[in-house]
């Protein structure tokens, strides 16, 4: 979904709202992501997003490996630049402490359905667990302690410390 900044120029209060959901690729979304923003002219020649994101990814345990669904809302506050801020192009430039503008080196419209990609890529953890309490599976913890040990490192055990004697 694009906003093209004439159509922002041309409201009344400055503001528009939307309300979407779509599907970005490279996600693997259990449905449609739900997105709610408010692009709004905050004067300086900035614009801001601000809203939030709503989505079901299909998820896989690291733990067990079992399926599951990953829940997550995330809020969305974003500055853009309308003028270029430099004569060199940069992406993104931080104009004081903390606030970063993304610089559209001159485009009339803002991508609201990659702020929504770029929201849900950032906001996923490092690593999946379907439940707090999941310590694993014990097959996959068996296969892992028994199978995957190097033979290698056997004589690191055979090592000595202050406490064994």
């Amino acid at each position: 979904m694009l906003v093209l900044l004439d159509d922002l120029e041309q409201s009344k209060d400055g503001s528009l709202d939307f309300e979407f959901e779509d599907s970005p690729e490279g996600i693997d979304l259990a449905e449609p992501a739900k997105a709610e923003f408010t692009v709004k002219k905050i004067g300086g020649g900035f614009i801001e997003v601000t809203g939030s994101v709503y989505a079901k990814i299909n998820a896989v345990c690291d733990n067990c490996l079992k399926k599951f669904i990953y829940e997550t809302e995330v809020d969305v506050d974003e500055t853009y630049a309308e003028k270029a801020l430099y004569d060199e192009y940069k992406e993104e430039t931080e104009i004081k402490d903390n606030f970063f503008a993304v610089d559209l080196n001159g485009a009339r419209e803002i991508d609201l359905t990659d702020l929504m990609y770029q929201t849900l890529i950032l906001s996923l953890p490092n690593k999946f667990v379907c439940d707090i309490n999941c310590n694993g599976d014990e097959a996959i913890n068996k296969f892992i302690k028994n199978e995957l040990q190097d033979p290698r490192l056997e004589i690191f055990k055979t090592i000595k410390t202050e406490k064994d004697n």
